[in-house]
């Protein structure tokens, strides 16, 4: 795995996306309590976390609670809650020292989401939003229909009158992010499942079968190899 050769190469997105899929799969497979496969998954986010930083990718965004989510049992809602109060804490701990901003993509004034996890999300986005190295998008209680409906209200409210994409796109939680190049979803599911629907209108899109926890760096690498020897035409013809 030569990564030198890869952050030199011209092809290499700019930012991905992973929709972390197959968590209580990977734990039924192993006879284990889903919230064991939700551990497990949240363990390899920090490891790939640090993997695309290496490689040189600019910014990320994962999604990891969607609006449809709190259909859930209870317990599994309140342990991936849990998580995401512990993932904020190690945000805070480990990024604060360096150049990474965290934005916190999704509706976090929904009061099912517990007053913790709300305030730890403010603060660290706070604290980190003059930051620009690398740009870490985590979308907990987010919803692509939802986004645009909100960035629609935001400038009917505004008084907005002949709207075009640039404009649109200050109200989305990802303004101040490049464009979306590539989005992987694990686990052999081949949907979009209302993740970034606006910024994915052009992205590259892969499904490998591997449940998330089971997915490698190396199998990062061949994603991003696959995704390097596509030819992306947007809309036009091949030069």
């Amino acid at each position: 795995m030569n990564i030198e050769a890869l952050k030199n190469d011209p092809r290499m997105p700019k930012h991905i996306a992973f929709i972390v899929d197959g968590n209580g799969r990977w734990a039924k497979k192993r006879h284990l309590i889903r919230s064991l496969g939700h551990k497990a998954g949240f363990d390899n986010l920090k490891t790939q976390i640090e993997f695309v930083r290496d490689l040189g990718i600019k910014n990320l965004s994962m999604y990891c609670f969607s609006c449809e989510n709190w259909k859930r049992p209870k317990d599994e809602v309140d342990f991936l809650m849990d998580l995401f109060n512990q993932m904020l804490d190690e945000f805070k701990a480990e990024y604060l020292d360096k150049d990474i901003r965290v934005i916190i993509s999704g509706d976090m004034e929904d009061e099912r989401i517990p007053a913790k996890v709300r305030e730890k999300a403010k603060e660290i986005m706070q604290l980190t939003k003059n930051k620009a190295g690398f740009v870490l998008n985590a979308c907990i209680n987010y919803g692509g229909r939802q986004e645009i409906l909100k960035a629609t209200n935001e400038l009917i409210n505004e008084g907005a009158k002949n709207v075009d994409e640039k404009l649109f796109t200050k109200h989305l939680y990802t303004a101040d992010m490049l464009p979306l190049d590539f989005v992987i979803r694990t686990s052999g599911e081949n949907r979009t499942s209302n993740f970034l629907m606006w910024q994915s209108a052009y992205s590259e899109w892969y499904f490998p079968k591997k449940l998330w926890p089971s997915f490698t760096k190396g199998d990062l690498v061949k994603a991003l190899k696959i995704y390097m020897n596509r030819d992306r035409r947007f809309g036009g013809v091949k030069s």
